[in-house]
């Protein structure tokens, strides 16, 4: 420890205690120039505490420290007394270098990020970026040398010569795996072990065929509610679109990625089989094959993975049965003892490999009784992997039953498969036979693949509905679905809003050319946010839940198809036909007048003349310039004059019949 020197101590520590605020924002050990060590000299310590307080003394009326002196001295007692004491100093040396810890990664959080995101980039930190990150460091408050001790942690890359992006950085990919999981979770089915396999894709798809199933999955998540599911899919969608969207490299980086993954989970596997055979026999190795391009590898990579493997434990790979040795002449040494659990873990792996997990979990329980020390680690590496497939052969089970109630064929016979492959011995919890359950998804999704060609093969003006009857039949079906995305929802032509004399808003809109759509009908906020009002089939909406106002609201209204939305049409964008439709909500049992026409008399008053059942009420409106609309009034005749009609064109008029508090719809004129 150095001698004390008061004009290097008011440069480093009283200038900077003033800067952060006082001494609260301080500890003892800085406030008193001594080391955070746990062996400080006591001596040494008593000296350097009666220095340090003889000069807050004198600094009590220095024009800049006079504040902070005054209350240096006022706290000196407490203060001195825990680094007088050697117990005491100990435990504060403790304290103060966790502090300084967790105060220094907030000091440096905006540096680190910033250095993070460099050595993902280019595995280190580039020449051409050193002075950026003192100018990031500054802004945190960071001095010259404390960024330069920061960055010596990290080997330092020559600008220009800056290795290749290191593809999808780990975190990353453990973010899209626990989304994966949730997303699995949260729709009672297995998890998609890959963002392709999400999209309904296999390792080897197109750039177009990526950006169709991410398009179709879009759509569907509009039309999912605000809930936690919608939440996970939107996340999801944002990976899809920046790590497979980009083109064939990016989907070649992160499956690269993947395969990364995939040999994290496969080694121990790899292991077992080896510790049991001392090679990866072929039967081992096509079982493993398999369950890499389950997890989403392509053939290749599944294949690199498994060699790489088995080539870091030494073990040589077989790849076909080896052929039984012809009978030597004289008759073969003793065989060495076989050990008592290796058989039946054999005879377990060989069941796991035939699709018969529940007899591989019996032959493993009996290895476990037979086995000693040396055969603990092969018998609890087989039993976790007879585990995992029995627990995923159960949710197979629960998404196949689901799907099959739900006629989604398509997505049953993807589980029922899996399941044949995998765990033919697990029976269903309800009692079906999974040969036959498999015929018979299997028969629909043939039958919905030729009706998929057939509408693909047939009019385009008819294509759509013949796409949506597809999806009736077989809900989900791949096939339809991207077909179905490949045309578009045709928007409505216009949409008009105005108040009738109750205040509530009549909001009707042309009829989308798209056939077999709903209407998902929303209302301006005063915001600018936009609220769901209704989703109808019908062609108008009464919304008796509009803010009181003289004009009405503007109201967006879009044409909804299999999940797939057009675009938005506003009340106040588009004008309609001078005499539009506009038809409330029809009421069963109450018959509409008939053959309603307007005509304009000499005075420049208009004469609104229907047809209807005697006894009815009927209420006349007007429709006026900017989409409002006026009652003339309501009546028992079959006429009514309008005395207040506007010069020039003759206006549309509409017509209703109410009886018995029940309004029919609304017919214009003619």
């Amino acid at each position: 420890m150095n001698g004390f020197d008061p004009a290097d101590y008011r440069r480093r520590v009283l200038a900077a205690v003033l800067k952060r605020g006082g001494p609260e924002s301080s500890d003892p050990f800085e406030l008193y120039d001594l080391p955070v060590d746990d062996d400080l000299d006591d001596a040494a310590v008593a000296e350097r505490v009666a220095a340090v307080w003889g000069f807050w003394q004198r600094q009590r009326d220095h024009p800049k420290y006079r504040v902070l002196a005054a209350e240096l001295v006022a706290g000196h007692e407490a203060r001195s007394a825990e680094l007088l004491d050697a117990g005491r100093r100990r435990t504060a040396a403790a304290r103060v270098r966790a502090q300084r810890e967790q105060r220094d990664a907030q000091r440096y959080a905006l540096l680190d990020a910033a250095v993070a995101r460099l050595v993902d980039r280019h595995r280190g930190i580039p020449a051409d970026k050193v002075e950026g990150l003192h100018e990031v460091g500054a802004l945190a408050g960071l001095t010259p040398e404390e960024v330069t001790a920061r960055l010596r942690r990290h080997r330092r890359v020559a600008a220009g010569e800056q290795e290749r992006p290191s593809g999808v950085p780990v975190e990353r990919r453990r973010q899209v795996r626990a989304l994966l999981d949730e997303f699995g979770r949260l729709t009672d089915a297995p998890a998609p072990p890959t963002l392709l396999a999400l999209l309904g894709l296999d390792a080897s798809a197109t750039g177009p065929q990526v950006r169709a199933g991410a398009g179709a999955w879009r759509s569907r998540a509009r039309e999912l509610p605000p809930n936690r599911l919608r939440t996970v899919v939107d996340e999801l969608l944002v990976h899809v679109a920046e790590l497979l969207e980009p083109g064939a490299a990016a989907v070649a980086a992160y499956l690269d990625a993947v395969a990364a993954d995939v040999t994290e989970h496969l080694r121990p596997r790899i292991r077992a089989a080896v510790l049991v055979e001392d090679r990866l026999v072929a039967e081992d190795h096509a079982h493993l094959l398999d369950e890499a391009r389950a997890l989403g590898l392509d053939d290749a990579r599944a294949r690199a993975v498994l060699a790489a493997v088995a080539r870091e434990l030494g073990a040589p790979i077989e790849t076909d049965p080896v052929p039984a040795a012809p009978p030597p002449p004289t008759p073969p040494p003793a065989p060495p003892r076989e050990r008592g659990w290796e058989a039946p873990l054999r005879a377990a792996r060989a069941a796991l490999r035939a699709a018969r997990p529940g007899e591989a979990r019996r032959l493993v329980e009996a290895a476990r009784r037979l086995a000693g020390p040396e055969g603990a680690t092969p018998v609890r590496a087989v039993a976790d992997e007879i585990a995992g497939v029995l627990d995923e052969a159960a949710r197979r089970w629960t998404a196949a039953s689901a799907a099959v109630d739900a006629r989604r064929s398509t997505e049953a016979a993807e589980h029922l498969e899996h399941l044949d492959r995998t765990a033919r011995d697990v029976p269903d919890p309800r009692g079906a036979d999974l040969d036959d359950l498999l015929a018979r998804v299997r028969r629909d999704v043939a039958r919905a693949d030729a009706a998929v060609a057939a509408a693909l093969a047939g009019p385009a003006a008819d294509r759509a509905a013949a796409l949506l009857a597809v999806l009736g039949t077989c809900p989900g079906h791949p096939g339809a679905e991207a077909a179905l995305a490949a045309i578009p929802v045709e928007p409505p032509s216009w949409v008009r809003a105005a108040r009738d004399g109750r205040g509530d808003v009549l909001v009707v809109w042309e009829a989308s050319p798209t056939p077999q759509v709903r209407y998902k009908v929303s209302r301006r906020r005063p915001d600018g946010s936009w609220q769901v009002v209704g989703r109808v089939t019908d062609t108008s909406v009464l919304d008796g839940g509009a803010p009181p106002a003289v004009e009405a609201p503007v109201y967006a209204v879009e044409a909804v198809q299999a999940g797939r939305s057009s675009a938005a049409v506003r009340s106040d964008e588009r004008t309609p036909p001078s005499t539009p439709p506009p038809v409330e909500a029809p009421v069963s049992g109450v018959a509409g007048p008939s053959a309603v026409r307007a005509e304009r008399g000499p005075t420049g008053s208009v004469v609104v003349r229907w047809t209807g059942p005697p006894g009815a009420e009927y209420r006349v409106r007007c429709a006026m310039p900017g989409g409002r609309w006026r009652v003339v009034g309501r009546t028992r005749e079959h006429e009514i004059e309008d005395g207040g009609a506007p010069d020039g064109p003759l206006p549309g008029y509409t017509v209703s019949a109410s009886v018995g508090g029940e309004r029919s719809a609304e017919v214009p004129t003619t």
